[in-house]
């Protein structure tokens, strides 16, 4: 077992899932052996940070390369799920599922390694989480773009729900920090929206 724990073994699971389904949708040869490149690097650290955390969940460079996985996890996952969508008509409860535990499990493995005292507290605050992305993936059905917009606006998203729910379990949210967080989050956003092509691109 990776890590010594299962939470450990989600990131590596759920990377290679949706690396492959991303890289499925990818067309041109030469973004396909960058992407491999990439993809692979990331999910080197995946493992070798899920090994240091299983050796000792204290270590700061581990975390920082369990966090730096689960973005691209989350953006490979978000991206992917809904490229699936798109060309293969996958319903939407699906999706909204998939969204569902890719955001609980994801969260979940990150938030106890912060709060490991607490199970409980991190399994309903990522179980919340889970049900926003859900929702969010409901309404972004309705929205005229491709599956790299869509999935970067809801990584963005899930960003701002990650960003206070670490506040909280770190001691260190107010609402002069949550008020930041979600205007430089929603400023992202209207870029994204801003230069993105507003008819989805298949």
């Amino acid at each position: 077992m990776i890590g010594k724990k299962w939470k450990f073994s989600v990131l590596p699971i759920f990377f290679t899932l949706s690396s492959t389904s991303l890289l499925y949708l990818i067309t041109l040869s030469y973004e396909q052996q960058i992407f491999i490149f990439l993809a692979s690097t990331m999910y080197y650290l995946a493992l070798f940070g899920a090994y240091r955390l299983g050796e000792y969940e204290k270590d700061q460079t581990a975390q920082g390369m369990n966090m730096a996985a689960t973005s691209a996890t989350v953006f490979f996952a978000y991206a992917g799920a809904y490229g699936l969508y798109l060309n293969f008509l996958v319903p939407l409860h699906l999706l909204m599922l998939c969204y569902f535990m890719i955001t609980l499990l994801t969260s979940y493995q990150y938030f106890s390694i912060i709060k490991n005292n607490d199970k409980k507290t991190v399994l309903m605050y990522s179980f919340i989480m889970g049900l926003s992305m859900m929702e969010i993936a409901w309404a972004i059905n309705f929205w005229p773009f491709g599956y790299l917009t869509t999935g970067v606006i809801a990584l963005i998203l899930y960003y701002m729900l990650w960003s206070i729910v670490q506040s909280y379990f770190l001691n260190i949210l107010s609402q002069k920090r949550t008020m930041i967080s979600v205007l430089f989050f929603s400023f992202l956003v209207v870029i994204v929206l801003l230069t993105s092509k507003w008819i989805p691109v298949i």
